[in-house]
């Protein structure tokens, strides 16, 4: 005799059972290829940073960054550099990651294909003359300008065209290019008559220039001017005995001209190490410098690139949450794992709810399944003509009462088993009363 067996539903619900299950794996599968794809790649642990000549102040720089950062796992390698200029074209080739470039020599064209991290410091442009050198405001004469492909070579060429003063106009006008230091020797052996420098205020060989008796640092009386036509230039007055208070040197306010450094980078470096820059960046920087007050620096000001996108939200909601709280690594760790586990909880949510009723489902269908075989039973037992069938009937409600016999619930679906077994005895009465009535007949 065959074994019964529970309809299990027609062709219609097992094909709406197959899609929705379809469905619920291709958005599970799509969820978890976008969290891939938006995923963040894992932290370099080598960063190339373009700086400057051995001994400048972008190398002196650097060097700090490069301490403050290395206390969170990552190695800034500092590649030496003449300057602004090349730290730009090695940017663009690719071969630094993040370079300091000095405000002025990015052109349009160049900006289009760098970001901003952040201003750091100022860099004061400071013209020195020979004391015997009677040019006024430094035309004409041999004038040291800076190394080819740095910043200030640049920077002082554009100055100095804005005044007229190209090389050989005025008449007897020379640039020499040669780095600062090299440049401070020429002045005081007479090699050259001026000198624009473009640097910092702390370094020994600056304060010889205002110490020097054979040198003076010119107040320059257009830095407002050249501010205004010029909004990479900063008017930057130095006052009475900054250089040296001991001595009051200089002995005098005097105004100078400042451009901006700045930390460039390329749009498609790893974000993650934007907020770690400018984090190492506030450690170093937050005390200020002779020119800068307090927590003036890193700023999203005094840039020209686009400040990055992961900069403009730092300086405007600070930190993110696990930057806040946690080590910089693991703080990555955990924004990796968040982003990546976003759509895993999204759909699990709704999964979760699910559970309770899909519990109560699958325990009620080993119960609820029997009564289509029961509904079958009985309607055989209503087009049955003979006793004969009705035996086999009723030995087919035997089997089925062994299958339900086997069937285990957990108590508190108890009452739907009692019930159905109580549905299986009223068939049996049935079918005995119409045996007899057929045997009778």
């Amino acid at each position: 005799m065959e074994k019964p067996r529970p309809d299990f539903g027609d062709q219609r619900s097992r094909k709406l059972r197959f899609r929705i299950s379809g469905a619920a794996l291709l958005v599970f599968l799509l969820a978890a290829v976008a969290a891939w794809w938006f995923l963040p790649p894992s932290l370099p642990h080598v960063v190339r940073l373009g700086t400057g000549p051995v001994g400048g102040h972008y190398a002196r720089f650097a060097e700090a960054l490069r301490a403050e950062v290395r206390e969170q796992g990552i190695e800034l390698e500092l590649v030496t550099t003449v300057g602004s200029a090349e730290n730009i074209r090695l940017l663009l080739e690719g071969e630094i990651d993040v370079g300091l470039v000095q405000s002025g020599n990015i052109t349009a064209a160049e900006a289009a294909r760098l970001v901003s991290i952040a201003a750091v410091f100022y860099e004061p442009v400071l013209i020195v003359e020979r004391a015997d050198w009677e040019s006024g405001h430094i035309q004409g004469g041999r004038i040291a300008i800076g190394l080819p492909g740095s910043g200030s070579n640049l920077l002082a060429r554009k100055l100095l065209e804005d005044q007229g003063v190209r090389d050989g106009i005025p008449p007897g006008t020379r640039f020499v290019e040669i780095e600062n230091e090299q440049a401070l020797e020429a002045l005081w052996d007479g090699r050259v008559d001026s000198g624009i420098f473009t640097t910092s205020l702390d370094l020994p060989w600056v304060e010889s220039q205002f110490t020097d008796t054979d040198l003076r640092v010119t107040n320059f009386s257009l830095a407002e001017a050249f501010s205004r036509h010029y909004r990479f230039l900063q008017r930057i007055r130095i006052p009475a005995g900054l250089i040296n208070l001991k001595d009051e040197i200089p002995p005098n306010e005097m105004d100078v001209i400042a451009t901006t450094a700045s930390l460039v980078t390329r749009p498609d470096v790893h974000s993650a190490l934007i907020p770690l820059l400018i984090a190492s960046l506030r450690e170093q920087l937050y005390q200020g410098g002779l020119l800068a007050e307090p927590e003036r620096f890193p700023s999203a000001h005094g840039v020209e690139a686009p400040l990055a996108d992961g900069a403009l939200d730092y300086f405007e909601r600070g930190p993110s949450f696990f930057y806040r709280w946690l080590p910089y690594r693991y703080a990555h760790a955990a924004t990796r794992l968040s982003i990546f586990l976003l759509p895993f909880l999204t759909l699990l949510y709704p999964l979760l709810r699910s559970l309770g009723p899909t519990y109560r489902w699958v325990n009620q269908r080993r119960v609820y399944r029997w009564y289509s075989v029961l509904e079958r039973v009985e309607k055989e037992m209503d087009e049955s003509a003979d006793a004969i069938n009705l035996d086999r009937i009723y030995r087919k409600l035997d089997k089925v009462e062994e299958e339900i016999r086997d069937t285990h619930v957990p108590s508190r679906f108890g009452g739907e088993l009692f019930a159905l077994r109580a549905h299986l005895r009223l068939l049996f009465e049935r079918s005995e009363k119409l045996r007899n009535k057929r045997s009778a007949s």
